[in-house]
């Protein structure tokens, strides 16, 4: 599969890396910072799933107002034949995630009323169900 990503930034990035389902692929820029540069090639994905270019430093970086710069796409969905995209280490991660909100949620002692405590406990348990079905 062919592709071609452009990288446009305000400061002089150290690393600009293609990650496709929570794995590096490849990082395109080597020895010297860049700002901007056209890249192109292409993947052997063996399955469905996402890619995203993310950019960063190793430092603080002027006029960014932060410990380093960092930035990455939103991330491109690839149907491989037809599979929908399935992670269980994600879907695991964050059905865990709801549970941790979801304890304090429950905890919470400033509800309006019961009704309002009862639907918000019922999207979370939608949510974790939601993860729970994309293993």
């Amino acid at each position: 599969m062919a592709f071609t990503a452009r990288l446009q930034s305000i400061v002089p990035v150290e690393h600009l890396d293609l990650i496709c389902n929570g794995r590096l692929i490849r990082s395109f820029i080597r020895a010297k910072a860049v700002a901007q540069g056209d890249y192109s090639g292409t993947l052997n994905l063996r399955r469905s799933g996402w890619c995203l270019l993310r950019a960063s430093t190793d430092g603080a970086r002027y006029p960014v107002l932060d410990n380093y710069v960092y930035a990455t796409t939103s991330p491109i969905y690839v149907d491989i034949a037809g599979q929908r995209p399935r992670s269980p280490e994600d879907a695991d991660f964050f059905a865990a995630w709801v549970d941790r909100v979801s304890e304090s949620t429950a905890a919470y002692p400033g509800w309006n009323n019961a009704a309002e405590k009862a639907h918000v406990m019922a999207q979370l348990s939608a949510a974790r169900t939601a993860y729970l079905n994309m293993r």
